[in-house]
């Protein structure tokens, strides 16, 4: 397992100019193998400090690298050997998370991508991007139709355009919203060091320092809201979720 703690970046530009950013932790961990065993304050599939379950981010499975490699054979007849998970963990069994990343690995070559991303309505959709032929290994660049309501400040119709950088020791993510006239209304950015956790002082500590983010993030997302309101931006109300919840 690795801590990253990241930067959040978001702007928007439409229609009217509002931006924030904030400190939040992740971590990366590395399925089906994992060297977190010896580490007391986190575990993967049990209640602990720091928790991880791999059904949050299987769609209900219970293991997702067998998820995951079931949806690389059926969709892409594609093998993989491993997967890496980029989220914010449960803190005493609480999580926020509003997108997470999974990679999508055979021989260490990048196959697939897939962002999770939740709302607030505890709905979630899953963005697959397969990225094989790539000829970059850890860099990608693509555009990816907005199936999922996630705002009550934006439209669900639009398209996103995503590009990120993943290697073993940084993350750097952009996912920006345009909507259907393709102007820019949102810029949102993650970026953040990954450092391999070999101490339970460092598990312990990090803990605490997510415990109190989470609550600082969750009081200046509810800030900005309001802000928004009293700058009379347009409210839209939640439509019914696609049936399609992977695409």
């Amino acid at each position: 397992m690795k801590l990253i703690k990241a930067l959040v970046f978001h702007r928007r530009n439409w229609p009217q100019v509002n931006e924030f950013n904030y400190s939040c932790n992740y971590i990366s961990i590395k399925l089906p193998s994992s060297d977190d065993k010896n580490i007391k304050f986190f575990s993967l599939n049990k209640i602990n400090l720091m928790s991880i379950y791999e059904k949050e981010f299987a769609n209900g499975h219970k293991n997702l690298f067998d998820w995951c490699k079931k949806i690389m054979e059926d969709k892409y007849e594609e093998t993989i050997d491993s997967v890496e998970l980029i989220t914010m963990p449960r803190i005493l069994g609480y999580a926020f998370n509003p997108v997470s990343f999974i990679f999508c690995y055979f021989k260490s070559q990048l196959i697939c991508t897939i962002l999770k991303v939740n709302n607030t309505f505890s709905e979630n959709h899953y963005y697959i991007n397969y990225v094989k032929n790539s000829e970059l290994k850890h860099e990608q660049k693509y555009d990816i139709e907005k199936l999922f309501h996630v705002s009550p400040f934006l439209p669900r119709e639009g398209y996103y355009k995503i590009k990120y950088s993943n290697d073993i020791d940084y993350i750097q993510f952009y996912i920006d919203y345009y909507d259907i006239n393709n102007e820019n209304i949102l810029q949102t950015s993650i970026s953040g060091r990954k450092k391999s956790v070999n101490q339970n002082s460092i598990v312990l500590r990090n803990i605490f320092a997510t415990t109190y983010l989470v609550v600082r993030v969750i009081y200046l997302i509810h800030l900005q809201a309001v802000k928004l309101y009293f700058k009379k931006a347009k409210f839209y109300k939640k439509p019914k979720q696609n049936e399609d919840r992977i695409t």
